[in-house]
Protein backbone atom coordinates (compact mmCIF):
# COMPACT_ATOMS: atom_id res chain seq x y z
CA UNK A 1 0.00 0.00 0.00
CA UNK A 2 3.00 2.36 -0.03
CA UNK A 3 2.67 5.52 -2.09
CA UNK A 4 5.04 6.22 -5.00
CA UNK A 5 6.13 9.72 -5.89
CA UNK A 6 8.58 11.07 -8.44
CA UNK A 7 10.60 14.27 -8.21
CA UNK A 8 10.72 16.73 -11.10
CA UNK A 9 9.53 15.90 -14.59
CA UNK A 10 10.72 13.09 -16.83
CA UNK A 11 11.70 12.78 -20.47
CA UNK A 12 14.25 15.55 -21.08
CA UNK A 13 17.24 13.25 -21.68
CA UNK A 14 15.22 10.93 -23.94
CA UNK A 15 13.94 13.89 -25.95
CA UNK A 16 17.52 15.17 -26.33
CA UNK A 17 18.77 11.79 -27.53
CA UNK A 18 15.84 11.44 -29.95
CA UNK A 19 16.57 14.89 -31.36
CA UNK A 20 20.30 14.26 -31.68
CA UNK A 21 19.61 10.89 -33.32
CA UNK A 22 17.53 12.60 -35.98
CA UNK A 23 20.31 15.10 -36.70
CA UNK A 24 18.44 18.07 -35.26
CA UNK A 25 19.84 20.06 -32.35
CA UNK A 26 17.68 19.70 -29.23
CA UNK A 27 15.96 22.73 -27.75
CA UNK A 28 18.14 24.53 -25.20
CA UNK A 29 16.27 23.39 -22.07
CA UNK A 30 16.20 19.77 -23.23
CA UNK A 31 19.89 19.84 -24.16
CA UNK A 32 20.74 21.35 -20.78
CA UNK A 33 18.71 18.67 -19.00
CA UNK A 34 20.69 15.97 -20.83
CA UNK A 35 24.12 17.59 -20.66
CA UNK A 36 24.02 18.86 -17.07
CA UNK A 37 21.77 16.70 -14.90
CA UNK A 38 21.28 17.72 -11.29
CA UNK A 39 21.78 15.05 -8.64
CA UNK A 40 18.93 15.19 -6.11
CA UNK A 41 21.05 14.61 -2.99
CA UNK A 42 19.55 17.35 -0.79
CA UNK A 43 16.10 16.35 -1.97
CA UNK A 44 16.75 12.69 -1.12
CA UNK A 45 17.89 13.60 2.39
CA UNK A 46 14.83 15.76 2.94
CA UNK A 47 12.53 13.02 1.66
CA UNK A 48 14.19 10.47 3.97
CA UNK A 49 13.52 12.79 6.91
CA UNK A 50 9.87 13.23 5.85
CA UNK A 51 8.72 9.65 5.45
CA UNK A 52 10.46 8.07 2.47
CA UNK A 53 11.11 4.37 3.08
CA UNK A 54 12.81 3.67 -0.27
CA UNK A 55 14.39 5.81 -2.99
CA UNK A 56 15.76 4.99 -6.40
CA UNK A 57 16.96 7.22 -9.20
CA UNK A 58 15.24 6.94 -12.56
CA UNK A 59 18.43 6.30 -14.55
CA UNK A 60 17.02 3.21 -16.29
CA UNK A 61 13.56 4.74 -16.85
CA UNK A 62 10.63 4.88 -14.47
CA UNK A 63 9.23 1.49 -15.51
CA UNK A 64 12.57 -0.29 -15.12
CA UNK A 65 13.48 1.40 -11.87
CA UNK A 66 10.02 0.74 -10.45
CA UNK A 67 10.80 -2.89 -11.29
CA UNK A 68 14.05 -2.70 -9.32
CA UNK A 69 12.16 -1.24 -6.37
CA UNK A 70 9.47 -3.94 -6.64
CA UNK A 71 12.07 -6.72 -6.77
CA UNK A 72 13.94 -5.37 -3.75
CA UNK A 73 10.69 -4.98 -1.81
CA UNK A 74 8.94 -8.17 -2.92
CA UNK A 75 5.84 -6.30 -4.02
CA UNK A 76 3.99 -5.31 -7.14
CA UNK A 77 3.94 -1.69 -8.31
CA UNK A 78 1.12 0.02 -10.16
CA UNK A 79 2.02 3.26 -11.97
CA UNK A 80 -0.60 5.69 -13.25
CA UNK A 81 0.73 6.70 -16.69
CA UNK A 82 -1.37 9.85 -16.85
CA UNK A 83 0.11 11.12 -13.57
CA UNK A 84 3.76 10.90 -14.66
CA UNK A 85 5.05 14.46 -15.12
CA UNK A 86 6.58 15.16 -18.53
CA UNK A 87 9.45 17.61 -19.00
CA UNK A 88 8.49 20.65 -21.12
CA UNK A 89 9.22 19.91 -24.78
CA UNK A 90 9.38 16.13 -24.27
CA UNK A 91 6.68 13.63 -25.22
CA UNK A 92 4.84 11.29 -22.85
CA UNK A 93 6.80 8.43 -24.46
CA UNK A 94 10.07 10.22 -23.61
CA UNK A 95 9.05 10.18 -19.93
CA UNK A 96 9.61 6.39 -19.92
CA UNK A 97 13.23 6.70 -21.04
CA UNK A 98 16.18 6.83 -18.71
CA UNK A 99 19.28 8.88 -17.98
CA UNK A 100 17.30 10.82 -15.37
CA UNK A 101 18.55 12.03 -12.01
CA UNK A 102 15.02 12.30 -10.66
CA UNK A 103 13.95 10.08 -7.77
CA UNK A 104 11.26 7.44 -7.45
CA UNK A 105 10.20 7.55 -3.80
CA UNK A 106 8.15 5.10 -1.73
CA UNK A 107 6.45 6.18 1.50
CA UNK A 108 3.88 4.70 3.90
CA UNK A 109 1.74 7.85 3.66
CA UNK A 110 1.54 10.53 0.99
CA UNK A 111 4.52 12.88 1.18
CA UNK A 112 4.14 16.64 1.75
CA UNK A 113 4.29 17.57 -1.94
CA UNK A 114 3.58 21.29 -1.50
CA UNK A 115 6.22 21.68 1.20
CA UNK A 116 8.74 19.83 -0.97
CA UNK A 117 7.92 21.92 -4.04
CA UNK A 118 8.18 25.19 -2.10
CA UNK A 119 11.53 24.20 -0.59
CA UNK A 120 13.19 22.85 -3.75
CA UNK A 121 11.25 24.63 -6.53
CA UNK A 122 10.66 21.19 -7.97
CA UNK A 123 7.45 19.18 -8.21
CA UNK A 124 6.90 16.01 -6.23
CA UNK A 125 4.12 14.01 -7.87
CA UNK A 126 2.18 10.98 -6.66
CA UNK A 127 2.44 8.50 -9.55
CA UNK A 128 1.41 5.12 -8.12
CA UNK A 129 1.15 2.60 -5.31
CA UNK A 130 2.74 -0.61 -4.15
CA UNK A 131 0.50 -3.65 -3.96
CA UNK A 132 0.70 -7.25 -2.87
CA UNK A 133 1.77 -9.70 -5.51
CA UNK A 134 4.80 -10.76 -7.47
CA UNK A 135 7.68 -8.32 -7.84
CA UNK A 136 6.50 -6.69 -11.04
CA UNK A 137 5.25 -3.45 -12.55
CA UNK A 138 1.85 -2.69 -13.99
CA UNK A 139 0.92 0.52 -15.78
CA UNK A 140 -2.62 1.89 -15.78
CA UNK A 141 -3.63 4.09 -18.67
CA UNK A 142 -6.98 4.87 -20.21
CA UNK A 143 -8.83 2.26 -18.16
CA UNK A 144 -6.41 -0.52 -19.11
CA UNK A 145 -3.70 -2.14 -17.03
CA UNK A 146 -0.58 -3.46 -18.76
CA UNK A 147 2.03 -5.65 -17.07
CA UNK A 148 5.43 -4.30 -18.08
CA UNK A 149 7.48 -6.60 -15.85
CA UNK A 150 10.55 -8.00 -17.54
CA UNK A 151 10.75 -5.28 -20.21
CA UNK A 152 13.65 -3.44 -18.60
CA UNK A 153 17.31 -3.42 -19.63
CA UNK A 154 19.29 -6.08 -17.81
CA UNK A 155 22.81 -4.80 -17.10
CA UNK A 156 24.59 -8.11 -16.54
CA UNK A 157 22.42 -10.62 -18.42
CA UNK A 158 20.00 -13.05 -16.86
Amino acid sequence: GDFLHVTGALGGPSAALRSLGSGAPPKAAIRERFARPAARIAEARWLAMHGAVALNDVSDGIGADAGHLAAASGCSIVLEADRIPVFAGASPEDAWGGEEYELLVASRTPLPTQEFSARFRLPLTLVGRCAEGHAGVKVKQGGKTIDVSGTAWVHFGR
